[in-house]
């Protein structure tokens, strides 16, 4: 088989074809990662130090999220906690790194709603690390937007705690709040295809380590149909829509499969998420992008142990392509840089001799030596 483009590499697999390697893919989120690779650590995430990473780890796919308005300036309560345009409040701590943690709602009642403005989508700045990575020598990886899902978006606007008591209270309450944060990211998403994104993920944690956070029926009835909602929106746009949704998420997949969503990501080990079931049971459903352990084997491993669980992530399920190689969550503080060279190294050579030849024996030979 010929040389694949990055991009065309990517979308082989997001199309659940067989591409000439398997892809390699992940959330970059360390900045001893980025002062290894490029020589810098960036303030803020950003496409420019996005991107150069990526190549320099020879992935395929690079995710740059829709972005904030450039006019905005967050209220600041204290020096380490400020308000967000959407009027939620978050702590930065040293190992929050790019993504601080909420720790208060702006919305406990419907009278809040009542009374709430969502942002504006449409204001000035908020595509510009989109712009930034088309136009600059970017290898032609595939460009990922990213918007948030609507049990994210109610989540930041309420907390979990609120949206258990409103399950039973005043189900009608999450489907508005559901509603709102749809037509902010379908717009989101739309300017950011319009901006050159070629693919849109949308973030939305479904379940914690064990199980999911609804209940299936309360899912199905609540929550599906918004999701759903979205996912054919994006769709529309023409580019394929990838979810990602940590946790034990195994109920909600039937579900998930009745939507137009090509690909899911990352397949937690630690919450449970049987890769091999997954391949088995949806394979020639969605894109399968993920499941090298980011809690235990990328941070506590050896670069042997590492590459073990590479290979048998390529084992499982590569067969037959609609796989891509990342990890059970993102390259984050605590994980080794070595770590994360040796499982994209492993993940290159056996993932492109795997598929030379129709032989898996070539890579697995490969990747031994090494």
């Amino acid at each position: 088989m010929m040389e694949m483009s990055r991009r065309d590499r990517f979308f082989a697999a997001v199309r659940l074809a067989q591409p000439d390697r398997v892809p390699l893919f992940d959330f970059l989120f360390q900045q001893p990662l980025y002062e290894a690779l490029i020589g810098r650590r960036p303030e803020a995430y950003n496409a420019r130090d996005a991107v150069e990473c990526a190549l320099a780890l020879d992935n395929d796919g690079v995710w740059v999220p829709f972005g904030a308005f450039s006019g905005f300036r967050p209220e600041r309560l204290a020096d380490d906690i400020y308000v967000d345009e959407w009027g939620v409040t978050y702590q930065h701590t040293s190992s929050s790194w790019p993504i601080d943690a909420p720790i208060d709602y702006p919305i406990a009642s419907r009278a809040d709603l009542a009374g709430y403005r969502p942002p504006d989508p449409t204001l000035p700045g908020r595509t510009a690390e989109i712009d930034t990575a088309v136009a600059m020598d970017n290898g032609g990886i595939a460009i990922v937007g990213g918007v948030s899902g609507p049990f994210t978006n109610t989540w930041l606007l309420m907390g979990y705690e609120q949206i258990c008591y409103a399950l039973y209270d005043d189900p009608a309450l999450l489907t508005e709040l559901f509603q709102i944060s749809n037509e902010y990211n379908v717009e989101a998403a739309r300017l950011s295809v319009e901006a050159g994104c070629q693919a849109i993920f949308i973030s939305d944690d479904l379940g914690d380590s064990c199980r999911g956070f609804m209940r299936l029926p309360q899912f199905r009835e609540y929550l599906l149909p918004s999701l759903a909602e979205l996912a054919e929106t994006i769709d529309g746009l023409g580019v394929p829509v990838l979810l990602h949704s940590c946790g034990h998420i195994a109920a909600y997949l039937d579900g998930l499969a009745q939507t137009k969503i090509a690909a899911v990501h990352p397949l937690q080990r630690t919450a449970g998420m049987d890769l091999r079931a997954v391949k088995e049971g949806y394979g020639d459903r969605f894109c399968i992008i993920g499941n090298v352990d980011s809690s235990r084997t990328l941070p506590f491993g050896t670069p042997e142990e590492v590459a073990a669980e590479t290979r048998e992530a390529i084992d499982i399920a590569a067969p037959g392509g609609g796989f891509i190689l990342a990890s059970d969550h993102s390259l984050h503080d605590g994980i080794p840089v070595e770590n994360i060279l040796e499982m994209f190294r492993v993940g290159d050579e056996y993932g492109r001799a795997f598929y030379s030849r129709g032989t898996h024996e070539v890579g697995r030979k490969i990747a031994e030596r090494g």
